[in-house]
């Protein structure tokens, strides 16, 4: 069999593994893909990107239409969740010119990597209980304030409108501040600050991944960044994965996607720290 069909291939089954993970979680997979692309497939940065972010365009989509028709995806806090990131990852981009990200970069890091652990701690009957009425609890009842319920899902939570600027806000300065998706944060940000229920906060996220891949394509695009012939593998491979990882992600239980959640965020703070050092 010649090389090149067999380089193929290989990248279409890692294409799938990741976009299933990334669609289980609702990461989509970037922050996994692009490193792999570049270091094993020997892809530039820019068109490492760009074809990543083109391929989470039909696999965010995919996610998104089958999770709505089981009641996941809450598209209100989408929305409201992503204007504040997109304003965010402009502030990010911005203080480049004022600060030293490197700098921040390994804390940053350490940060999402114990957010990443704490979803492996424990909690007894009294943590749960603290669990629905703690800190971002009390912050959630400022107005102006909302309560979301799930009639299909038979679940109810809430938001303060602040809350959900302030969030987003961080999400986006961060993701322009070190030059990474924020797809990932969005996940953990619902489950910790909302105490959104595990499926719904990972299909919201992957419907947030529909805005952002679709906006950054067409700037990927317009830089030349965006090659189909590189491309259609990851594509490929992503929209299978989204399809097997969101039949996955139903026969769950939340606790277990919740540890999965936790393991994605370990190896997104791995994949940081690494980027430091070799950058270093």
């Amino acid at each position: 069999m010649d090389t090149a069909v067999i380089i193929t291939i290989i990248l279409i089954l890692i294409s799938i593994t990741i976009s299933m993970f990334g669609s289980v979680v609702g990461f989509g997979g970037g922050i996994f893909m692009v490193p792999i692309l570049i270091t094993i497939f020997n892809f530039p940065l820019a068109t490492a990107v760009g074809s990543v972010m083109l391929s989470l365009i039909p696999s965010s989509l995919i996610s998104t239409y089958l999770n709505r028709r089981e009641g996941f995806v809450d598209f209100r806090m989408g929305i409201l969740l992503e204007i504040p990131t997109i304003l965010g990852v402009v502030v990010g981009s911005l203080l480049l010119s004022y600060i030293s990200a490197e700098r921040l970069e390994v804390l940053f890091a350490v940060l999402v990597l114990f957010l990443g652990v704490s979803f492996f701690l424990k909690r007894g009957k009294k943590g749960k209980r603290r669990r629905k009425r703690g800190f971002f609890y009390t912050l959630n009842t400022y107005p102006p304030r909302y309560i979301i319920k799930n009639f299909k899902n038979h679940v109810a939570y809430r938001f303060s409108l602040w809350m959900v600027m302030f969030f987003g806000l961080l999400a986006g300065t961060l993701a322009g501040l070190f030059g990474i998706g924020g797809g990932f944060l969005k996940t953990p940000i619902m489950l910790k600050v909302f105490k959104m229920p595990a499926k719904i906060a990972t299909a919201t996220a992957l419907f947030m991944i529909v805005i952002t891949s679709t906006t950054g394509s067409f700037t990927h695009y317009m830089l030349g960044h965006i090659d189909l012939s590189k491309a259609w593998p990851i594509i490929l491979g992503f929209a299978i994965g989204a399809v097997i990882g969101q039949q996955l992600n139903l026969k769950m239980k939340n606790d277990t996607l919740e540890k999965l959640i936790g393991m994605g965020l370990v190896l997104a703070a791995l994949i940081m720290m690494s980027n430091f050092i070799i950058k270093g």
